[in-house]
C-alpha cells in the first residue's frame, strides 16, 4: 500500500515537520489499530519523496505504545489484529465494587489503581490504600485520586473552585442543559453534584479509573485523540445522551493535555458535532465548544477551528505550580490558561469582582489590565499584562518588547539576534516563513516596487518613528493590515490559514 494510492495531500515541508491524517470511516479509510484504537497516519516529505507511518494516536512515547508501522510495510495482518478487551475486566470489577454496602467497606489502592472491598485488603498490605471512601469521595473521585502527569497524553490538572463556579455560571447564562466533558473530570463531578441538577453531564475520559465510580449513563472510557470508545455498551449510552429534546441545549467542553496534537482533537470535535446532528436529525449546525488551552498556543487551535476566539478569563488549576494565581511559583500575570470558544464573546460574562471589566467599545468583557487601543480598535492583551501600541510596528505589543529597526518588529531585547530572529518570522507580504518584508522576493522583483521611492527599498535604513506600509506607502500600519492589500495580492483562506494565490493586479495598481 503506497501513499500515492491513498491520495494523500503532499505538503511542502522539511523532513522534521509531521502532518497527520486521522481515520475517516465515511471515506472507507481504515487505519490499523493499536490497543488504544485506530492509529494515526503521520506523513512528511523529504527530498521530494513522501514518507509515512502509522503510530498510536494517544502516545508519542514508544515506551507507552510501541505500535509503529511504515506505510510500505502495512499488511492485512496489521489491519485484522485484535486486542484483549480490558473493558470487560473493568466492568466486572466495578460491579463487585458498587454492589457493596455500606460505603465504609469500600477502599481504593492508589498503588495498583484498583477499587477494593474489605476482603481484598490483605493482598494490598504495604500499598498506598485510601480507606473507607465516603459518599463525597465516591461522587468526586478527583478529590483523592492522584492526577496523572504525562503532559503528552494523560496529564491531569484539576480546576479550582473559582474556575468551576465561572464555568457553571456561564453554562447557566447560555441556558446549556447538557455538557459533554471531554477530558474534564473535575467539571463533570462538579456538575453532577449540583442540586437541583439542571445541567446534565457526561464524561469522556482516557483515565480508566473513573470506570469504577460512574455508571454507563455518566462515563465512557474514551480516547479523544481518535474518537475511540473502548466499551460498546458505554458508547450506546453516550448516543442516547446526545439525543436532545427541542428545549435542550448541548455543549462540548474539552480540557485536553497541552501536548496533544490539536489536529486530532479538532477532528474529534468535528466528528462529535456531525454525530450530534445525525442523531437529532438536524441539518449541520455547529455545537458550542469550550476548549481549554494556554493563550500562547491558541494559534494552533485556530488553525484547526478558525471559529474559536479567546476569552480573557484566566483559568486556575489546583495541582499546577504556575497555572494558578496562588503560591510562590504563580506567574505575575496570572495563569496563562484560557477559554477558547465559538460562542460569541459578548455572551460570556466575566466576574467583575475578579478583576474583569466590560469594554463598551469591544462590546465584551475583558481583563482589567487589558486596556482598549483606539488605534488597533481592540483590547489586544493576551498574556495578562497591559500591551502598549508601537507606532513603528503599527500594532500593540508586550510592554517589555523593544522595536528593532532591522527586523521591523518588536521583540525581546535580551539575546536578540536579527539574522536568527528574521529566519523565524513570517513575511507580512507573502505570508511565507523565513524572511521579513524588505527581503521578500515578491516585493523586490515585481513591478510593485516601482511605485516607491528608492530609499524605502534599502533594508534596515528606515529610521522613521511611524511604520510605512511597503504595499500602499501609507503610514501607521504594516502590510498584513493594509486595507488596500487585496489590490496587490490575491489570497484564499481555508481552515483558518490564508495563502497567496497569485501576485494579483500590479499593472492596474501602477
Amino acid at each position: 500500500m503506497s501513499l500515492k494510492k491513498m491520495n494523500l495531500p503532499v505538503e511542502k515541508a522539511d523532513c522534521k515537520k509531521l502532518s497527520v491524517k486521522c481515520e475517516e470511516e465515511e471515506e472507507g479509510d481504515i487505519h490499523p489499530r493499536c490497543v488504544h484504537g485506530p492509529t494515526v497516519l503521520f506523513y512528511y516529505e523529504d527530498k521530494g519523496h513522501q514518507h509515512g507511518y502509522y503510530a498510536c494516536s494517544a502516545h508519542r512515547d514508544k515506551k507507552q505504545c510501541s505500535f509503529h508501522v511504515a506505510v510500505e510495510d502495512l499488511t492485512m495482518k496489521h489491519l485484522q489484529r485484535k486486542y484483549n478487551d480490558a473493558a470487560i475486566i473493568y466492568r466486572s470489577t466495578r460491579q463487585k465494587f458498587q454492589d457493596i454496602s455500606p460505603e465504609e467497606n469500600k477502599h481504593f489502592c492508589l498503588s495498583c489503581n484498583v477499587p477494593l472491598i474489605s476482603n481484598d485488603l490483605d493482598s494490598h498490605v504495604g500499598h498506598d490504600v485510601k480507606h473507607n471512601l465516603s459518599k463525597r469521595l465516591l461522587k468526586n473521585p478527583t478529590i483523592f485520586l492522584p492526577p496523572l502527569d504525562n503532559d503528552k497524553v494523560q496529564a491531569q490538572y484539576f480546576f479550582d473552585e473559582k474556575s468551576l463556579e465561572f464555568f457553571e455560571n456561564t453554562l447557566r447564562d447560555l441556558k446549556i442543559s447538557k455538557v459533554i466533558c471531554m477530558g474534564a473530570p473535575r467539571l463533570h463531578a462538579h456538575l453532577s453534584n449540583l442540586w437541583p441538577n439542571t445541567i446534565k453531564s457526561f464524561l469522556l475520559d482516557f483515565d480508566h479509573r473513573f470506570y469504577y465510580f460512574y455508571n454507563d449513563q455518566q462515563f465512557c472510557w474514551y480516547n479523544m485523540c481518535n474518537n475511540h470508545f473502548f466499551d460498546e455498551l458505554q458508547r450506546q449510552e453516550f448516543f442516547k445522551f446526545l439525543k436532545c429534546k427541542s428545549n435542550e441545549r448541548s455543549l462540548i467542553f474539552t480540557d485536553p493535555p497541552f501536548g496533544c496534537r490539536t489536529e486530532l482533537i479538532g477532528n474529534t470535535l468535528q466528528k462529535l458535532t456531525r454525530l450530534y446532528n445525525k442523531l437529532n436529525e438536524l441539518p449541520y449546525q455547529p455545537l458550542p465548544i469550550f476548549w481549554i488551552f494556554p493563550y500562547f498556543s491558541g494559534h494552533y487551535l485556530q488553525q484547526v477551528l478558525p471559529s474559536l476566539q479567546m476569552c480573557d478569563y484566566k483559568i486556575n488549576y489546583t495541582n499546577h505550580d504556575s497555572y494558578t494565581d496562588v503560591g510562590k511559583s504563580a506567574r505575575k500575570q496570572g495563569s496563562p490558561v484560557r477559554l477558547f470558544t465559538n460562542v460569541p464573546l459578548d455572551l460570556i460574562k466575566l466576574p467583575i469582582q475578579e478583576l474583569y471589566k466590560y469594554c463598551s467599545k469591544c462590546e465584551r468583557y475583558t481583563a482589567l489590565e487589558n486596556r482598549h487601543c483606539d488605534k488597533c480598535k481592540s483590547c489586544p492583551s493576551k498574556n495578562g499584562s497591559t500591551y502598549v501600541h508601537c507606532n513603528q510596528c503599527g500594532l500593540c505589543v508586550k510592554p517589555n518588547y523593544v522595536h528593532c529597526q532591522n527586523c521591523r518588529r518588536c521583540t525581546q531585547s535580551e539575546g536578540h539576534n536579527c539574522i536568527e530572529y528574521q529566519s523565524k518570522q513570517r513575511c507580512f507580504i507573502c505570508r511565507r516563513l523565513g524572511h521579513i518584508e524588505p527581503r521578500c522576493d515578491l516585493w523586490q522583483n515585481k513591478a510593485i516596487c516601482r511605485i516607491f521611492p528608492s530609499h524605502m527599498v534599502e533594508y534596515g535604513r528606515d529610521k522613521r518613528s511611524v511604520i510605512t506600509c511597503l504595499l500602499c506607502n501609507g503610514k501607521g500600519h504594516n502590510e498584513l493590515h493594509c486595507e488596500k492589500r487585496s489590490l496587490y495580492l490575491k489570497e484564499s483562506t481555508f481552515m483558518g490559514e490564508t495563502q497567496l494565490c497569485e501576485y494579483a493586479k500590479y499593472k492596474k495598481c501602477i
